[in-house]
């Protein structure tokens, strides 16, 4: 059975002794700098708190489930969750199937994050629908944000589900999947959809022309040239159209004075510094 230890408060005091004998010796600036070779070290040093183990060797020879468990038990208990804990368990044997099965559950929103990130970590694929039912039922908008970003380097495995769905979904819940589709393979209907949320989405420019910049299909240019033609257009929102169409391999030379906005002014006298 693996005890409950908090690991993190154990280095701690390790790096609170290394600052005490090294008194006048290293500067404060140095242990910062040298923290991530003094928790490797750490990593290596046999505590009496993991039964004389290494930090490094406490969570071996434990299996995905059991690691994911204690990891679950770490958050329930409000326990710090150590590195090693997390590496032990996307390095276990049947890591994905054991952080899909805890994905699977409805479980406190901290302890999925802490599967959603492993996920993420491991490259999981198995997982994509399960996250998109986080995105489309009511979790936590922090989950939300962390499927998309797993989704969206697996577009194409949700691809068609997405499209089958879009219409009948809430429109905040579309700012999600249009994400996902301007990371997916090229399809007229997705090309279609980024174009009409952009479209309607002229309050947010920046969010909605980087998708179609991130899409690459140059059909884009001519919806991103006639939003940079609005004249009451701001001057950030000006910028990010201009490196849409750019991005797209388009061109956009109009001189356009924006001297009398606030945003352009401070950006002028932040280069200039």
């Amino acid at each position: 059975m693996i005890k409950i230890v908090d690991i993190d408060a154990l280095f701690e005091g390790y790096i609170s002794d290394y600052v005490y004998k090294n008194i006048g010796k290293v500067k404060p600036e140095e242990i910062e700098d040298n923290m991530p070779v003094l928790y490797e070290k750490f990593g290596n040093e046999k505590l009496k708190e993991l039964d004389g183990k290494t930090p490094n060797e406490y969570y071996r020879g434990f299996d995905a489930e059991t690691l994911v468990n204690c990891l679950k038990t770490h958050v329930e208990q409000k326990v710090d969750v150590s590195d090693f804990l997390c590496e032990a368990i996307t390095s276990a044997l049947g890591a994905e199937d054991a952080l899909n099965s805890a994905l699977s559950e409805d479980n406190d929103e901290v302890f999925m994050i802490y599967v959603m990130n492993m996920l993420l970590e491991i490259g999981a694929t198995k997982c994509c629908p399960r996250l998109l039912e986080i995105i489309l039922w009511d979790y936590p908008e922090m989950m939300r944000e962390l499927a998309t970003e797993i989704l969206n380097e697996n577009a194409d495995l949700v691809k068609e589900q997405i499209l089958t769905q879009f219409n009948d979904v809430e429109d905040s819940k579309k700012a999600y999947l249009t994400e996902i589709l301007s990371h997916a393979e090229k399809d007229d209907r997705i090309f279609n959809i980024l174009v009409t949320e952009f479209a309607k989405h002229q309050k947010d420019i920046p969010t909605y022309a980087n998708h179609l910049a991130k899409y690459g299909d140059e059909r884009a240019i001519p919806f991103l040239m006639n939003a940079i033609e609005d004249e009451k257009i701001k001057y950030s929102d000006f910028e990010e159209l201009r490196f849409a169409i750019e991005a797209l391999g388009g061109e956009y030379n109009k001189e356009r004075d924006f001297s009398a906005e606030k945003t352009y002014k401070l950006i002028k006298n932040s280069r200039k510094k």
